[in-house]
């Protein structure tokens, strides 16, 4: 028999020969003129999403919308569940139901989200006055870095509820007659001994980012505490609020201004919160297109995430356990606690949530074998967690061919990415906490650059095809665990 010829090597990245038959075309190689006029119509509207809801509150309204628009009905209001259900918890968290053609006991597609992002908020008692401006203190929501939230037009969202049950919503900063807020920062010739000869990690305290909101005051000279009168006074003029409602208040500082598309040509999505709104968008998308599943859908927004997951909205609590159920007893079954066990077990779940892109500025914190690129589609990844695989929840080897096959048969353009080198950090996931009821879970989502920053950038490319490959996980079926698998495919 002849020696089968080697594959001649394409370059060499740490040592590690890559070849042609291992190099992957970009998504924008294979589009065809219809599909380019699909994805510049669905990176318009996800433009426009990510530009009007900021808050995970807003988020999961808009959800709720659009799914009480498409047929889905409210679980425990309606009777009539043709279409799907949904629940929604603490205005935060929100959970979709479609059912399917099989029994629910044999499992569920999944897909699971968040739509929180890291964020300034408001201290309760937030207000104060110094040196003639009128100051809030923030406070720090999930990993970000501090220096970029300084010296940048920020807009305030927010809820707030009222003592005599009324809830207002707040929000300066992003119409274009509204004035905007902003954290100061020192000039460089003043900034040896605060910043510049300290460590990047102590150079800019939480306790320093205060946001500039007043400077003209209101009242007589004499009178004491004018600026935070002048504030309070447009507080109670334009929503009705006193200084004692901020405490039962839910006020966010994000960035100012819409998402934008970024580059001479225009491939590519700037915008604060991709992370996780990209997912959020392109789940909710995706389920409402499918029509007549075999297995019945799951898709659940959750909050908290950036910090944990923890919290009566996070995945922490047993909100899928719930809905489970809801659904079961939509479908005419007895949701008996162990039915809901099995049906949990019997699951298949995506963890919809962004991959960190390899940034030829910084590539030097990846392996860039298994790093993922943008435009090259959605990043399986296998398992999360840092050095050691600490805090990982690491999906099976049969779940992964099964999710292989599934995107291959159906021509999603997908790559197998990590997160960084070993010891270069690391992170974590939902699919931590939905792996502790016995499901195959796997984190697929959409590769980012600047991640966690105000202005997040991803690939007008890898949102369309995030996409097609959540709507084809939810058409898929099958089972992962006899002899010989087998599988459905969308086709």
């Amino acid at each position: 028999m002849a020696e089968k010829k080697k594959a001649v090597p394409k370059k060499v990245e740490n040592n590690v020969e890559i070849t042609e038959e291992e190099s992957q075309k970009s998504i924008w190689d294979i589009l065809s003129d219809k599909e380019l006029l699909s994805v510049e119509e669905t990176s318009l509207d996800y433009r426009n999403f990510l530009s009007a809801n900021k808050t995970e509150r807003v988020v999961a309204s808009t959800i709720l919308n659009w799914a009480a628009e498409a047929g889905l009905a409210e679980f425990e209001v309606s009777s009539n569940y043709a279409r799907g259900g949904y629940m929604l918890h603490h205005g935060k968290l929100l959970g979709l139901y479609v059912p399917g053609r099989f029994s629910p006991s044999e499992g569920f597609n999944v897909v699971v989200v968040h739509g929180d992002a890291p964020r300034l908020d408001l201290k309760p008692k937030c207000l104060y006055e110094d040196l003639g401006l009128g100051l809030l203190k923030s406070n720090l929501y999930g990993g970000l870095k501090k220096f970029q939230w300084l010296t940048r037009p920020l807009a305030l969202w927010g809820f707030c509820a009222l003592k005599d049950g009324r809830s207002v919503e707040v929000r300066l900063g992003e119409d274009p007659g509204d004035p905007v807020l902003t954290v100061t920062d020192i000039l460089p010739h003043l900034d040896r001994k605060v910043q510049r000869d300290k460590r990047l990690s102590e150079a800019f305290p939480a306790e320093k980012l205060n946001v500039l909101a007043a400077s003209k005051p209101e009242g007589e000279f004499k009178k004491k505490n004018r600026l935070k009168s002048a504030i309070l006074k447009i507080l109670e003029d334009r929503w009705g609020l006193k200084q004692d409602d901020l405490i039962s208040s839910e006020l966010e500082l994000v960035p100012a201004g819409p998402a934008r598309e970024v580059g001479f040509d225009r491939s590519l999505i700037g915008g604060y919160a991709q992370d996780d709104r990209l997912n959020v968008y392109c789940a909710v998308k995706a389920l409402l297109k499918v029509k007549h599943p075999y297995r019945p859908l799951l898709l659940i927004i959750f909050d908290r995430e950036e910090i944990g997951s923890y919290g009566s909205t996070g995945a922490e609590t047993n909100f899928i356990q719930r809905l489970v159920a809801s659904s079961l007893d939509a479908s005419g079954y007895e949701p008996r606690w162990l039915d809901v066990q099995t049906a949990l077990a019997n699951s298949w779940c995506l963890s919809a949530d962004v991959e960190a892109a390899i940034d030829p500025t910084f590539k030097e914190t990846h392996d860039e074998l298994n790093a993922g690129k943008l435009g090259f589609g959605p990043c399986l990844t296998r398992y999360t967690g840092s050095a050691g695989k600490y805090g990982a929840s690491e999906a099976r080897a049969e779940y992964m061919a099964f999710i292989r096959q599934i995107f291959d048969k159906n021509s999603i353009v997908w790559q197998s990415s990590l997160l960084g080198k070993q010891e270069e950090g690391g992170g974590g996931t939902v699919a931590l906490s939905l792996a502790a009821y016995g499901l195959s879970v796997v984190d697929c989502g959409a590769p980012v650059l600047s991640m966690h920053s105000p202005f997040e950038i991803t690939s007008k490319a890898d949102l369309w095809m995030m996409i097609k490959a959540i709507e084809v996980f939810f058409l898929s079926y099958g089972t992962l665990d006899q002899p010989k698998n087998t599988y459905g495919y969308y086709q």
